[in-house]
């Protein structure tokens, strides 16, 4: 029989366990477009991992530039988690210049995902992120809008899975 500590932490591992397919090594390629630039080519890894008893997921994610060298032009951690009160995954993000976002995170259907959150200035991102088991595939599309109503393509992420 369950004490209420272990039925709670089962409850919690049965909701992780929506997202098990993230965990693993991750790569491939992204491709990000700002403004009237031209479109920027970054070779992007994810690396996944469950933690705290695979109660939350950690996400560490590197873009570098294909240039010589592969320097890092991106980097963010994030942390995934449910909160059983409120009944909803939570999305909590840290990039390499101090930026953080707290973020929404939702199951659209089985390893079809949608985070965002809205910026300083109103406008809002929101990821889309469709996890392939058979091809062993991730394809991200990131979205801007400016108020919510006009949506415009700025990334795109094509990665595999290696483990």
């Amino acid at each position: 029989k369950l004490n209420l500590v272990e039925a709670i932490n089962l409850a919690l591992k049965q909701e992780m366990k929506k997202l098990a397919y993230f965990a693993g090594k991750w790569s491939g390629e992204a491709t990000m477009k700002r403004g009237n630039a031209p479109a920027m080519k970054i070779l992007q890894e994810e690396n996944i991992q469950f933690k705290l008893d695979e109660t939350i997921l950690l996400i560490e994610g590197t873009g570098r530039s294909p240039e010589a060298g592969n320097p890092i032009v991106f980097n963010a951690l994030a942390i995934v988690s449910y909160n059983q009160t409120a009944k909803e995954f939570k999305f909590k993000s840290h990039v390499l210049d101090g930026n953080q976002t707290e973020a929404y995170f939702k199951i659209v259907e089985e390893n079809h995902f949608e985070w965002g959150f809205e910026t300083p200035q109103k406008a809002k991102i929101k990821y889309d992120i469709v996890l392939n088991p058979q091809a062993k595939s991730w394809v991200e599309k990131v979205e801007y809008s400016p108020d919510g109503a006009t949506w415009h393509p700025f990334i795109e992420k094509n990665l595999t899975k290696h483990d």
